[in-house]
C-alpha cells in the first residue's frame, strides 16, 4: 500500500472520530491558512533548512547543525490535544 492511501485511511477513521464542531473549527482554520499564502514560504521537497536550536524533550537545547554532523536529521512536531 502506498503511503498516500494509507494516509487517505488515517485521515476518514479519524474524521469519524472528531466531532462535528471541531471539526468545523480545524476546517476554518486551515481554509484561512490556505487564504493567508503561509504555505508558499514553506520549505519545499529539496530546500535546506536553515540552522537551528530547539529544547529536547528533557529541557536541553539541542542544535540541528550539531546533530546533522552525526547523520541524517528527522523532525518531528508534536500538535499536542486539539
Amino acid at each position: 500500500m502506498q503511503l498516500q492511501d494509507q494516509l487517505n485511511q488515517i485521515r476518514a477513521k479519524s474524521a469519524k472520530m472528531i466531532p462535528a464542531d471541531t471539526a468545523t473549527i480545524m476546517t476554518n482554520a486551515m481554509e484561512t491558512l490556505k487564504q493567508s499564502g503561509i504555505a508558499n514560504k514553506a520549505l519545499k521537497t529539496g530546500d535546506k533548512a536553515p540552522d537551528f536550536e530547539l529544547v529536547n524533550t528533557k529541557g536541553t537545547r539541542v542544535s540541528s547543525a550539531n546533530l546533522l554532523a552525526q547523520g541524517p536529521l528527522v523532525i518531528s512536531f508534536y500538535r499536542g490535544s486539539w
